[in-house]
């Protein structure tokens, strides 16, 4: 159930915004597609490292104990499985820290994306690709991921959430956060249509 969970979550929330994305760009399919394979290859590279060394961040910064810590598989030798994060947990305030800095960061990552995308006219299909996948559509997929396998009884972040404070607090971040992404993510999908060409008009009319 997992597997296909996540297969139909990476699908949903990752690789079909970016190709909405560059469906209802100035870009055709044969400037994009390639670049989608490249973009997935980096993020899955990366997202496992992001996510688990924040939780190593607030381990730092609070003073617990490390037990044991893995943040990227062992892609050399074949693994694909995900990172984790063993230390002394006992459900006190400094592991809500903790548990929480992951997703803290996707709210950041989602607002420096928003900043980045209004701010910015980049041209380049490519490096458009790379601040959607990492700014706004990785923290979609992190949260609602991650959220949705704690609904089906996975023993994750989520679950640690419950035991810090209550069913109730760890469900309201997690719809909270997710209904946060996803609206960051309608609002991207529907706002650049014709990217890159009506935003250079408008940043010439403008001018």
């Amino acid at each position: 159930m997992g597997y296909l969970l996540n297969t139909v979550e990476l699908a949903l929330f990752l690789i079909l915004p970016l190709v909405l994305f560059y469906q209802r760009s100035g870009w055709n399919f044969k400037d994009y597609f390639f670049k989608i394979v490249v973009l997935y290859l980096i993020w899955y590279s990366t997202y496992s490292l992001f996510h688990e060394f924040c939780h190593l961040v607030g381990i730092w910064f609070t003073g617990k104990e490390i037990l044991d810590y893995k943040l990227i598989p062992k892609f050399w030798k074949g693994e694909f499985g995900g990172g984790y994060i063993n230390y002394y947990f006992i459900g006190e305030p400094k592991d809500f820290l903790i548990i929480i800095m992951p997703y803290a960061r996707d709210l950041a990552l989602l607002i420096i994306g928003i900043i980045i995308l209004r701010k910015k006219v980049i041209g380049n299909s490519f490096i458009i690709g790379l601040v959607l996948i990492m700014f706004i559509f990785s923290p979609l997929f992190d949260i609602i991921n991650n959220y949705s396998v704690f609904v089906f009884g996975a023993l994750n972040d989520f679950n640690a959430l419950k035991v810090i404070t209550n069913t109730f607090f760890s469900n309201l971040i997690g719809v909270t956060f997710s209904l946060f992404a996803m609206s960051v993510t309608f609002w991207v999908i529907k706002h650049f249509k014709g990217y890159p060409l009506v935003e250079h008009r408008r940043l010439s009319i403008s001018l």
